[in-house]
């Protein structure tokens, strides 16, 4: 009776063992067919944003507006613009949508009328203040590589008629609308860097000299004279530089203060450190006047 009581119990052990890994059998081929599902959505999204951005691109050459032969093959959804066919398709379409993905301050300092601000840290979370993804729409930033990105960015989202306005802000020739500027520099922006020498191997003069060799890609000014740098202190044990950058979503953001480092250890000294701060926020008060004369903002 023991011995059919246990073989009873073997085969129970052994069927239920079965019946488990069946159905591990059966969840791992419903997480397949899942994850299936969701590549072929995404594939199907993939191919319906591509039909979008060749819709628009038959709609151009109807037009006689054809794309460049590059931006065809490669079934890009924007397309570089010159600032000279910028401002004449801005002049003849009063309703053309104009998206300046800087940041409020830069904004501040001169936009073109009407355009509207998102900068390119919160493009994602205002997609909702965007007209419809098949208007035409020019994009731009202070030199042209915010918007490229801001244009990958949406036409990942299905918009199809971008502009990169080549060159950005600095490029543009047409009117430009300045906000009305405060009778003093805020606070928050002090009046210069804040330069400790206590002597050393290096001088002011060499520091300085290799701050101004570093630049931040979208504007075109050295970004000692763009008041970037808050303070540096020489001793003859090291050069430590604290500064800022012109927001918190710069895109080169670990690349500036890597080369501000690097051009400064060139010049013989190895311990340099460069803390980056956002307290107090930079603003464009803080330019030097060579700067702005460069700018064309003086």
């Amino acid at each position: 009776m023991l011995v059919l009581v246990l073989l009873v119990a073997a085969l129970v052990a052994v069927a239920l063992w079965r019946l488990a890994a069946r159905v591990r059998d059966v969840d791992r081929q419903v997480k397949e067919l899942r994850l299936l599902r969701r590549e072929i959505e995404e594939l199907g999204a993939e191919v319906d944003r591509g039909l979008g951005v060749t819709r628009a691109h038959l709609a151009a050459v109807a037009a006689g507006e054809p794309p460049e032969r590059d931006v065809i093959l490669r079934g890009a959804p924007w397309r570089d613009i010159q600032p000279a066919e910028a401002l004449a398709l801005w002049e003849k379409t009063p309703g053309l949508f104009v998206l300046d993905v800087r940041t409020p301050a830069e904004f501040a300092t001169g936009h073109i009328p009407n355009a509207h601000l998102i900068p390119i840290d919160e493009l994602e979370d205002r997609l909702g203040e965007l007209p419809p993804r098949d208007t035409p729409m020019l994009v731009h930033c202070a030199a042209g590589g915010r918007s490229a990105a801001a244009c990958q960015t949406l036409g990942q989202r299905g918009y199809t008629r971008l502009l990169n306005l080549a060159g950005g802000m600095h490029s543009w020739p047409g009117v430009r609308v300045e906000e009305a500027a405060p009778a003093t520099p805020p606070p928050s922006a002090p009046a210069g860097a804040a330069i400790s020498y206590r002597g050393g191997p290096l001088t002011e003069a060499q520091v300085v000299g290799a701050i101004r060799e570093c630049y931040d890609p979208e504007i075109p000014l050295n970004i000692y004279d763009l008041g970037l740098i808050y303070g540096v202190d020489i001793d003859e044990s090291r050069v430590a530089v604290r500064m800022t950058l012109t927001s918190e979503g710069c895109p080169s953001a670990r690349t500036i203060p890597e080369d501000v480092k690097r051009k400064i250890a060139a010049l013989g000294q190895p311990n340099v450190t460069v803390d980056v701060v956002w307290d107090p926020p930079w603003h464009p008060s803080r330019i030097s006047p060579d700067g702005k004369q460069k700018l064309g903002l003086a």
